[in-house]
């Protein structure tokens, strides 16, 4: 239905010129339509999303040569890679875009999380300031970003990552070229550490680990704290000095202010690009503080 009345209004612009200077003969003309509607079902397909076979050579010509093609289509070829049924409906439900700061707060300032956070910095103080040390980034910001985002490794997600990237390179339109690469990011990261596609679970974004790390932030930030060989975002001395380096290679200024517009301040903006996020994690960092000073 969509294709013919395409083709009537077509031929209907068509017929309101006098002469067609720019098709000489019938078959020029019908290979102009059929040009027309070829374009119009691109459009048409982009909007509705890809398929498997599209969202597969999307991640291929992204990777080039970076990976066998073998490793590639094995992963695409999984039993295990299906689309999440309604995953793509989380992005319109993000909390930092709805509602008041206040609300947003509420999620986080609570009174658990804050004596959960003193009680991280005092159990892993030594790590922390050894992290500090290298990076020059503050524990207690340290530990109120893995407050927000795992509430201290207690909720680091339940999807498969890959296959929430796959999903939403298929479903989610206006992200797919996003998750296209960080799909690919993803299967570098799998390859190089020796991970099982789908052995990893994050948030319905594609974010795992204890610092809620994408695989392009992975693969570019990620450090190997330990000196076991592995990059482990769900091991604690990796996931803070990964977050810590992440912080510090976006302008972290050691001692410096957290005012709004300060180095500080875009080094948090960096790692959630949301004002309602950099308050938050401000505040969570002096309420930690405050609660740890006073030895509760």
């Amino acid at each position: 239905m969509h294709a013919a009345l395409v083709l009537c209004a077509a031929l209907s612009a068509y017929a309101q010129e006098p002469v067609f200077p720019a098709f000489e003969s019938l078959e020029a003309l019908r290979a102009g339509l059929q040009s027309d509607l070829a374009a119009s079902g691109v459009a048409r397909r982009a909007a509705e999303g890809l398929t498997p076979a599209e969202a597969r050579r999307k991640v291929k010509a992204l990777l080039g040569n970076a990976l066998p093609g073998a490793y590639v289509d094995a992963a695409f070829d999984d039993p295990l890679t299906q689309p999440i049924p309604g995953l793509e409906d989380h992005f319109n439900h993000a909390p930092e875009n709805h509602g008041t700061y206040e609300d947003y707060r509420k999620l986080f300032m609570t009174e658990e999380r804050i004596a959960g956070g003193a009680r991280f910095l005092a159990e892993h103080r030594d790590l922390l300031t050894s992290v500090e040390a290298r990076f020059g980034v503050d524990p207690a910001l340290l530990v109120s970003f893995v407050g927000v985002e795992t509430y201290y490794g207690r909720a680091t997600g339940k999807f498969d990552v890959f296959n929430a990237l796959y999903t939403i390179t298929m479903k989610v339109p206006g992200r797919s070229d996003w998750a296209a690469r960080e799909l690919a990011e993803f299967l570098k990261l799998c390859r190089a550490e020796g991970a099982g596609i789908h052995s990893i679970a994050g948030s319905y974004a594609g974010a795992f680990g204890y610092g809620q790390f994408m695989p392009s932030s992975a693969n570019a930030y990620a450090v190997d704290f330990d000196g076991n060989g592995k990059r482990d975002l769900f091991a604690w001395p990796d996931a803070l000095a990964s977050v810590a380096n992440y912080t510090a290679r976006h302008g972290y200024e050691r001692g410096g202010s957290f005012a709004p517009g300060s180095r500080n301040w875009s080094a948090v903006y960096a790692y959630n690009h949301s004002d309602f996020y950099v308050r938050v994690v401000l505040e969570l960092r002096e309420a930690v503080l405050s609660r740890a000073g006073a030895g509760v």
